[in-house]
């Protein structure tokens, strides 16, 4: 990885907590291809229920609960003070993810002024999501895949290459196919598992 994760700051740094601790048990739609991604978001505090009894596994992803998952494993928080990405989509309450993600370059928006807070996150935008919030070597191989463009390809690569993910197929990424969130708890969990090592801390920016 070429940079030694400005982005794991949170990953093996935070303590496990009780408080948010939730066994999977207490999701109905959780079974056990999810079981072990999905509590460890729970105990880590990145992400919690769409419901008590419901982790929504099976639902698309929206971008904005994409940042606010992502934000929270690189340590980031409600008090985290950032610049104004200048999006008006975005909810006061949860802006303070999306300006994290898009002053380090993970993510940016639809347009200049609007993130596109309720659209459904695709598989080309989480490969890139996860590569640059985790500083993982973009990748210059050929993909097998016909349905990812010059822009993903390299983020699509890194993933794949560490392992992280593969293909709808052995020709198809699903590059435009909307994520679920019980696959975001799992490329989530398998890229933290890449290094022990404890990062610095996140700087933030004032």
């Amino acid at each position: 990885m070429k940079q030694k994760l400005i982005a794991m700051a949170a990953a093996g740094a935070l303590a496990f907590s009780m408080q948010a601790s939730v066994s999977h048990a207490a999701f109905s739609d959780v079974g056990a291809r999810y079981k072990t991604e999905v509590e460890y978001l729970i105990s880590h505090n990145y992400a919690q229920g769409v419901s008590e009894t419901a982790f929504g596994t099976d639902q698309s992803i929206k971008r904005i609960d994409a940042a606010v998952m992502v934000a929270k494993a690189l340590g980031f928080s409600e008090s985290s003070s950032q610049p104004d990405a200048g999006f008006t989509d975005v909810p006061k309450n949860r802006a303070w993810a999306v300006n994290a993600l898009a002053a380090r370059g993970v993510i940016s928006g639809k347009t200049i002024t609007k993130f596109g807070t309720s659209e459904t996150m695709t598989r080309n935008e989480m490969a890139k999501v996860i590569a640059s919030a985790y500083g993982l070597e973009e990748s210059l191989s050929p993909l097998p895949f016909t349905d990812v463009n010059g822009r993903f390809a390299p983020y699509v690569g890194a993933l794949v290459e560490n392992n992280i993910t593969s293909g709808k197929s052995a020709t198809k990424f699903g590059a435009t196919d909307p994520i679920t969130r019980g696959e975001f708890a799992i490329f989530i969990y398998k890229v933290e598992g890449l290094s022990k090592i404890e990062p610095p801390e996140v700087e933030e920016v004032v």
